[in-house]
């Protein structure tokens, strides 16, 4: 997409925070399952929706924002909304002064439709939705009151990563490893279920993971990526931003998976394939629905075409991308779940009863480690 978009910045005053996934502000109502969202004031023509998105840090982040943002694009594109009824404010922090100031200037240059690309921005914009009855609040994670929620399922494409990495690794080393970002339940998700694709290829495979504690940090990200490949590891997954977890895997002959977007470039001796969102079809269907006067409510989509992983590198076997791609192939047809049971967690508690399969509110909303994952996080 070359055209031009418009991109306002607020003031220092709104400090930079990062976000790869989602934000910091821990799990918003995290028990809550998605239900019906609030009325629409009416039909609106789509000419006249006007776009809000808040972003945590740049647009052009290389990770979350830049595939946030390319999904909103998309979807106005495919519903004709006017490239100029786009207004993005980067780097604003997961506070409360400063997503209400945020939202505040949003709906004073006429935005009807807010997107929160952060977690961490839930809990006060749902604070303020009430007052703007006539603005359709739409917010990444978990339903909250006032906003409607948007998820990905994306377990399955983690999944199948995990799978193909622990097939590359078992001759030299059956622990893989995770470079993870912040401990949020989306986070936890996709270390959980790398590890079970790991499994699934070796019933002794681990994941030994390595925590920033950040959603954007160059230096510790590298430090994250450095600690696994110190400690004899040659395959990791990872969920995090920056391109420095690539760059050290290659500078040290190490392998990883690239996430958010195709992380091909960073690195292109060491990235193996990268998992991927594309959010357009879910922003499509809220702008959709805001113009033809609908109810909106919680979307909580499938992997798919949302939530999938790119084409295979030549660094990737043949007869290995073959079972990876049968893996997904079982995958879509029901034949192998990712979280059925017997399940159990690190501490060993069961999770999921033999014959079983864990709900999908559990498995979006996850606060445990499965019993081959290593993680400072569950000390």
């Amino acid at each position: 997409m070359k055209k031009k978009l418009l991109s306002i910045v607020l003031a220092a005053a709104l400090a930079v925070t990062c976000l790869a996934g989602c934000g910091s502000k821990e799990d918003t109502k995290e028990g809550s399952a998605p239900s019906e969202g609030k009325n629409t004031s009416g039909a609106v023509d789509m000419s006249d929706i006007k776009i809000g998105e808040i972003e945590s840090y740049v647009l052009e982040d290389g990770g979350w924002c830049q595939a946030t943002h390319a999904g909103v694009v998309a979807a106005m594109e495919n519903c004709g909304i006017p490239e100029e009824n786009l207004i993005t404010l980067e780097n604003i922090a997961e506070d409360q002064a400063s997503v209400q100031a945020a939202a505040e200037q949003l709906i004073d240059a006429g935005c009807n439709v807010i997107i929160g690309a952060s977690t961490g921005y839930a809990g006060y914009l749902s604070e303020i939705a009430d007052e703007y009855p006539e603005v359709t609040f739409a917010q990444w994670g978990t339903e909250t009151e006032g906003l409607v929620a948007y998820e990905l399922r994306s377990y399955e494409a983690m999944f199948v990563a995990g799978y193909v990495c622990e097939l590359m690794s078992q001759d030299e080393n059956t622990q893989l490893g995770f470079s993870a970002s912040m401990n949020e339940f989306s986070v936890r998700t996709a270390i959980n279920s790398y590890a079970l694709g790991a499994k699934y290829a070796n019933e002794k495979a681990t994941v030994k993971v390595a925590c920033a504690d950040s959603w954007y940090d160059v230096d510790k990200e590298k430090q994250c990526a450095q600690s696994l490949i110190d400690a004899g590891i040659k395959y990791m997954g990872m969920e995090a931003t920056s391109p420095s977890i690539a760059q050290t895997c290659e500078d040290n002959g190490a392998y990883c998976v690239g996430y958010h977007v195709d992380k091909k470039e960073d690195a292109p001796d060491a990235v193996l394939f990268s998992f991927t969102w594309n959010f357009a079809p879910i922003f499509e269907e809220i702008f959709t629905d805001k113009a033809n006067g609908n109810e909106l409510k919680a979307l909580y989509y499938e992997g798919g075409e949302c939530a999938k992983l790119t084409e295979f590198s030549d660094l990737v076997p043949e007869d290995i991308q073959k079972k990876g791609k049968e893996l997904q192939e079982k995958i879509n047809a029901g034949e192998v779940q990712v979280y059925a049971g017997p399940l159990s967690d690190d501490k060993g508690k069961e999770l999921v009863a033999d014959g079983q399969t864990m709900d999908d509110n559990t498995i979006l909303l996850q606060d445990f480690f499965v019993s081959n994952v290593e993680c400072a996080w569950s000390k």
